[in-house]
This record gives C-alpha cells, sequence and structure tokens, in this order.
C-alpha cells in the first residue's frame, strides 16, 4: 500500500481512508501536485495491477489505457482525456459522477479537495443499480417496440405508422422538405386465404413485407394498415422517382413459397401514390392516395396511380373516399 508522506493532516486523513476501506469502497488519495500517496486496496485493483510507478494521475491513466485497466474512454484517445481532465480537477470543492470501467463495472465517484489542494476520491460500486436499471431500460424499449409493431411481419402497425406521417406531415413543412406516401393493395389476396388457407395468406403478407424491406432505401417506411393494405412513406423523393421505385420494385417482385414448401405464388399489387401539399394533414394525403389506390384497382390492378390533387375522376366518384377495410382485391 502507498503511504502518506508526513503532513499535518496525515493522521486525519488515514482514519477517514482506512474507515471507508473496511466499507468496501474505492479510496484514493492525491497530494497538490496530483501524485497518488494512498490508495486501497478496492482502487489499486481498479487502476494499478502490475504498475511499479510513477504515481500521478496522469500516468496511471496511461498506464490503464495500456494495459486494460481503469476507466472506459469511448474514442480511445488517454491523451485528450488527460487534456481535459486535468484543468478540472480542482475547479470544484465537491463533485459527484459516475464512470464506467473496462471490466464491466461501475462506480460512482465522490470528488473533494481538500483545503490544502489535496484529493481524496471515494468510489462506490454500482454496478447491480447500472444492470438493473439497464434491464429495466430494455424492458421499456422491448415493449415500445412491441406496441409498435406488426406481429404478423414485423413492419410499424397501423397506429405507429400513422404517426410517423404525422411526423413527415410536420418536418414537411420546412422549405424544400419533400414526402410522398402510397396506400399499397395485394392484388387477388382473399383469392389466396380461399385456395390455401389463412396460413398461406400469412406466408404471403410476411413475404410482401420483407421483399419491401430489402428494397427501401434508409430513412423510407413501410406499414401494415390492415389486412393486406400497407402504407409506404418515402422521405425527401420527387414523385415520379418514387413512382419509379415502387414499379421496379414491382416488376422484379419475387413469387411467395407458401408452406406446403411445393407452391409459388405470383405477387402482384396495386398502389395509389401521391406528394405532400402545403397544408395537408393525415385525411386529407390519405384520401388522396386512396382515390388513387381505387383508380389503380378499376384500370387492372398490378399499377400504380397518382393523386395530384383534389380533382375526382368518375372511377373515383363511384367509390367512398379512405376506408381501409371492405376494398375488394
Amino acid at each position: 500500500m502507498l503511504s502518506l508522506l508526513s503532513d499535518p493532516d496525515e493522521e486525519t486523513l488515514r482514519n477517514v481512508a482506512e474507515a471507508l476501506t473496511e466499507s468496501g469502497q474505492a479510496v484514493s488519495i492525491y497530494d497538490a501536485e496530483d501524485n497518488l500517496r494512498y490508495a486501497n486496496e478496492t482502487y489499486r485493483g481498479m487502476f494499478l495491477v502490475g504498475y511499479e510507478g510513477p504515481y500521478t494521475f496522469a500516468d496511471i491513466l496511461r498506464y490503464g489505457a495500456a494495459h486494460g485497466l481503469g476507466v472506459r474512454i469511448d474514442d480511445g484517445d488517454v491523451e485528450a482525456l488527460i487534456a481535459r481532465t486535468l484543468p478540472r480537477r480542482r475547479s470544484s470543492r465537491r463533485k459527484s459522477f459516475e464512470t464506467d470501467l473496462l471490466d464491466g463495472r461501475w462506480f460512482w465517484i465522490e470528488h473533494t479537495v481538500l483545503p490544502n489542494g489535496w484529493i481524496l476520491t471515494v468510489g462506490t460500486d454500482i454496478s447491480a443499480l447500472k444492470h438493473n436499471e439497464k434491464s429495466l431500460r430494455q424492458a421499456h424499449e422491448s415493449a415500445l417496440l412491441a406496441s409498435r409493431t406488426d406481429l404478423l411481419t414485423g413492419l410499424p402497425n397501423r397506429r405507429y405508422i400513422l404517426e410517423l406521417l404525422d411526423e413527415a406531415l410536420a418536418a414537411g413543412e420546412a422549405p424544400g422538405a419533400g414526402l410522398c406516401a402510397s396506400i399499397i393493395d395485394i392484388d387477388q389476396f382473399k383469392v389466396v386465404n380461399d385456395t390455401y388457407g389463412h396460413d398461406a395468406g400469412d406466408a404471403v403478407l410476411r413475404h410482401f413485407a420483407q421483399v419491401f424491406r430489402e428494397s427501401l432505401r434508409p430513412g423510407d417506411h413501410l406499414g401494415r394498415i390492415g389486412g393486406e393494405e400497407f402504407l409506404l412513406l418515402q422521405m425527401d423523393f420527387r414523385l415520379d422517382d418514387a413512382a419509379r421505385l415502387l414499379n421496379g420494385i414491382r416488376a422484379e417482385f419475387p413469387p411467395a413459397t407458401l408452406p406446403d414448401q411445393a407452391t409459388r405464388r405470383p405477387i402482384a399489387f396495386s398502389a395509389g401514390m401521391t406528394a405532400a401539399l402545403p397544408h395537408d394533414d393525415r385525411s386529407s394525403i390519405l384520401s388522396r392516395a386512396d382515390r388513387a389506390l381505387y383508380a389503380a384497382k378499376a384500370e387492372g390492378r398490378n399499377c400504380t396511380r397518382i393523386g395530384l390533387g383534389m380533382e375526382r375522376t368518375a372511377t373515383d366518384r363511384a367509390h367512398a373516399p379512405a376506408k381501409t377495410a371492405g376494398r375488394s382485391s
């Protein structure tokens, strides 16, 4: 164990350090020149295994970085850490902070600058607390993800994709922002269910979702809004480019393998696409995309139609607007 130099406060410091050591805490004392004067067993195990000096704060950090001891340095630059830390070592009389070690443990550090410029640090192992905190955070994140996910396809569910639409419309108020929204319907889906059963229908839905996931750009979103209908949000995209991408996916869409592993079912889909207009809200943009989808269905399916404004065609007027359930496949 390192020993304190002769000092009027030596006995007091030693008594404090020994009392803290008995509690299992990590204790260190540095003098005014940042030389280590005392380290208990716990502290030595954190920073000094195999170390023979010099016992300055900076050199101890360098040794730890080189030998896998001590604090975790996110960017791996120990010299930058030293340069940031040294000027702040005595910036306040008392401060507290948490730090994680390379061995996976977490410590809560109480840092006290004494009247003579020496520094007393007392570290308490909070690894169990951090583990519980991490577990709770992961459980919360898992629950949040489950509440936003369609269980069958793994895509955003109706509620979440509509929330993403609202967020995109709000962000679209900025100059130059673009949003294309498409309602997509798998053609003749009822025939799959009636002919091959609901397990086959589920396989088609999962296959459809997987192909789209692999085909979209990062930042675009596809969500299932009900049955065999999906909502596609394409961000910062011109309408003609968005339509070209969607038609390219359709042209190369691979058939789905049904549960019997012998039947391969071609997949076709119809889409109604529109671009966000100034002052659009959820209802107006979905209504426009929905009318375009009705037009695609009326014109023979397996195509994309674009809704450019609020005009209504004869086909549009023949159908009620914006209803997900009950649409003919």
